[in-house]
């Protein structure tokens, strides 16, 4: 199966995409931040904290070693710094793994049982399928914050493909202040 993006690629513009995202967050306080902006996971603070779970989830499949989670509401981490840190840190490992994985890797199986079902579901997958999935929920949940940025009156980073590809520099490449 050809993809639209390769897995080293999709890993890069995820971490440039959430590097853009966290910055831009930082516009708002901690309680605009935490507010029932009626999302699914209801704030952008819980967004993000399921975006962070489910790329542990993937990572501890990965490393092949016991998954800590049972639910994917799960806060793990409450304050939003220490957020931050741990999904930027996140990020960049899955930048290097990913860059590093030999194509017949990818096109290995990849198997596990889902997580936050009310019935066992088990999926057997070519990793690569498998880590497009994690990738592209990562892209919906960030355009749902994207969203939520917007209704609490920021401006919102342009998060294109293209605008990575070209290497876009502007206000929300680096933070204010940091």
């Amino acid at each position: 199966m050809n993809s639209l993006i390769d897995v080293s690629t999709a890993a890069k513009y995820n971490e440039w995409a959430n590097n853009r995202i966290y910055n831009a967050l930082h516009d708002l306080s901690d309680t605009e931040r935490r507010e029932d902006r009626r999302a699914f996971f209801r704030s952008i603070h819980n967004t993000m904290n399921h975006v962070l779970l489910a790329d542990i989830l993937y990572r501890q499949r990965l490393e092949k070693v016991p998954t800590t989670f049972t639910r994917l509401d799960e806060i793990i981490h409450e304050d939003f710094d220490a957020l931050e840190q741990a999904h930027r840190e996140n990020d960049r490992w899955y930048s290097g793994t990913c860059a590093a994985m030999e194509p017949s890797v990818l096109d290995g199986e990849f198997s596990f049982k889902a997580v936050g079902l009310d019935e066992d579901e088990y999926f057997s997958l070519p990793l690569r399928l498998c880590l497009t999935n994690l990738f592209q929920h990562q892209i919906h949940h960030r355009g749902q914050v994207h969203h939520m940025i917007s209704h609490a009156g920021k401006d919102p980073p342009p998060v294109d493909v293209v605008k990575f590809g070209r290497g876009d520099v502007d206000r929300w490449t680096t933070r204010s202040g940091a």
